[in-house]
């Protein structure tokens, strides 16, 4: 739980900027985009000049929420504001490797985030391992400040928690996260809005991606570990090489008697993206940080150099030894 002395310091610091740059992390996801998104709206309502960066473009699944527009990509890069926010950013780097080196030298870096792994290298600290979503820390933070959250935010917010929560289902769901998304849906959010866009828009590419994915699956570990593969080649001739993959590794983990699912990306030639989750016991974000990468205990991802099938290789053997 984030101490009150933490969060009263991020929104003083909040509070005497006047420009403020907004920064999510590559290849984002709800919750990313959820907090993205309120904080626009929060900080635009208190006066203060906004913009915001995503190295990657929005997942047309969120572009229905008010306010994406409003995030600028490599492609339009705006004015980087004197005061940067870096928000579900573990480390400064999770902005990309390409916005990270056009983002000058700032005094101020707030810093808020969830994960674990987050090492608090803001010059503000705003970071709870142990909350839900960021999207929860940015609602604590706003209440705190009294910030009207407006049915614009409260949508942002609760599609943030949804999909970082599994829907309510993962560990991190306490019941105060619970109580934020009660508080929100009084607020006067559309369900029914939500739910179409988050759950039931898969465009036809996406259900490609995951029919490929699963006709590579295979298992390792006596059966406890579940494996995907995607290569360069299959996402080219898809037409899906920055596609977006939130949920496809769910699918492996979902099996029974399996305790850690990966995917294997193959995002360029000689350069893999693996995604790790465990169901029950072991710390992904342990083993994500031998190569780098980091997250949370139960889902976490790493960027390593080298050919699929020697990455594929040397993963699965480091995971097993950590299952036995």
């Amino acid at each position: 739980m984030v101490k009150k002395h933490e969060v009263d310091s991020v929104a003083e610091v909040l509070s005497r900027q006047d420009s403020l740059t907004l920064l999510g992390h590559s290849i984002p996801d709800g919750d990313c985009i959820g907090s993205v998104t309120a904080m626009i709206w929060a900080l635009r309502n208190m006066g203060k000049e906004v913009n915001a960066i995503i190295e990657d473009e929005v997942p047309a699944m969120y572009r229905f929420l008010n306010g994406t527009k409003a995030i600028a990509s490599l492609v339009n890069l705006p004015r980087i504001n004197d005061c940067l926010v870096y928000l579900d950013c573990a480390t400064p780097e999770r902005v990309g490797d390409k916005l990270a080196q056009v983002l000058p030298y700032s005094k101020t870096i707030i810093n808020i985030d969830h994960h674990v792994s987050n090492q608090s290298y803001g010059t503000a600290n705003l970071v709870d391992p142990g909350a839900s979503s960021t999207c929860e820390i940015v609602f604590s933070l706003l209440k705190s400040m009294n910030t009207p959250i407006t049915v614009d935010i409260a949508t942002a917010l609760y599609c943030g928690v949804v999909m970082d929560t599994g829907s309510f289902q993962y560990a991190s769901t306490s019941p105060a996260t619970h109580r934020m998304a009660a508080e929100l849906l009084e607020l006067g959010i559309d369900q029914n809005l939500v739910r179409t866009h988050l759950f039931e828009s898969k465009t036809r590419l996406e259900v490609a991606l995951q029919k490929a994915a699963l006709a590579s699956l295979e298992f390792c570990g006596g059966g406890r570990i579940a494996y995907m593969q995607l290569s360069y080649e299959v996402l080219r001739e898809l037409g899906a090489v920055g596609q977006h993959f939130e949920g496809t590794i769910n699918l492996a983990r979902s099996i029974e008697n399996v305790e850690a699912a990966l995917l294997f990306r193959e995002i360029e030639p000689g350069l893999v993206k693996v995604g790790f989750r465990s169901k029950q016991f072991l710390d992904v974000n342990r083993v994500a940080s031998e190569w780098g990468g980091g997250g949370h205990k139960r889902a976490a991802g790493a960027t390593l150099h080298g050919e699929l099938e020697t990455v594929k290789n040397a993963v699965l053997s480091r995971v097993e030894d950590y299952l036995r």
